[in-house]
């Protein structure tokens, strides 16, 4: 789930973005937590002194006492991480953005609501690909920590589930598959076949009645999976804007 503080000394502003934001995270089926505040205080006592998690932050200059520009700087000193996103009316200090590492400058006034949809969606790729997340299982009394994002594909064979990942690396653990695409779904992960679980950053080709993923391994697709690996495939392409890293094989090239 993503965290997203939105700060403005505006409360009709506040409102207005954060229905945006919640309307493009229901577009493209991204989990949000909206926080807001009406002062950089608010926000550095919540986000800077007690080091709660946020991943994106959008945060207007002029406010009373401590203003946009200062709170970035004192959330960066604190050792904040978040894509933080200027939303101000005022052009004079987007030079200054750069210091505290901005994410984007926007102005209210000349921002449209497509230009703020491609500002977040490049915020939450980034924010996405900066985090390590982690897949953890025990077999024969050992445990075994992978990061999600090398792993490519998940095969089961009567209740022994083998996941391949890295440069050709594989481990096998007990598990239902079932449980395995549960918790994975929101990870890019999708099911192609009753044995198999596949990560939609890997596919390279997709055939007929076949995947080919990039580590050169080629998965079968069951015929009950065909429609929700192309409907979650289109999504995923739309949501990272990778149409020149995937190719789509269905005979037309169209998905």
């Amino acid at each position: 789930m993503l965290k997203i503080a939105l700060c403005d000394d505006n409360n009709d502003t506040i409102t207005k973005y954060a229905e945006l934001i919640s309307e493009l995270a229901e577009k493209y089926k991204i989990q949000i937590e909206i926080s807001c505040f009406n002062s950089g205080e608010s926000l550095l006592f919540h986000y800077g002194y007690i080091q709660e998690q946020i991943d994106i932050i959008y945060l207007d200059i002029l406010m009373d006492k401590t203003d946009g520009m200062e709170t970035a700087r004192k959330l960066r000193d604190n050792g904040c991480k978040a894509q933080i996103i200027f939303l101000t009316s005022y052009e004079d200090y987007v030079y200054e953005a750069f210091e505290v590492n901005a994410a984007h400058y926007l102005i209210k006034e000349d921002t449209s609501k497509e230009k703020f949809e491609n500002v977040f969606l490049k915020a939450v790729e980034r924010v996405s690909e900066n985090k390590e997340e982690l897949f953890a299982f025990k077999f024969e009394g050992k445990t075994t920590v992978i990061p999600v994002r090398d792993i490519s594909y998940f095969e089961i064979w009567k209740r022994v589930v083998t996941v391949y990942y890295g440069n050709g690396e594989s481990a096998k653990f007990y598990y239902s598959i079932e449980r395995l695409e549960n918790e994975l779904s929101r990870k890019n992960f999708v099911r192609v076949h009753r044995s198999y679980l596949v990560n939609l950053s890997y596919i390279e080709i997709l055939q007929n009645q076949s995947i080919k993923l990039k580590i050169g391994a080629v998965i079968p697709v069951g015929v009950t999976y065909m429609e929700s690996l192309k409907s979650s495939l289109s999504d995923y392409i739309s949501r990272f804007h990778i149409f020149n890293a995937t190719k789509l094989n269905n005979g037309d090239g169209s998905l």
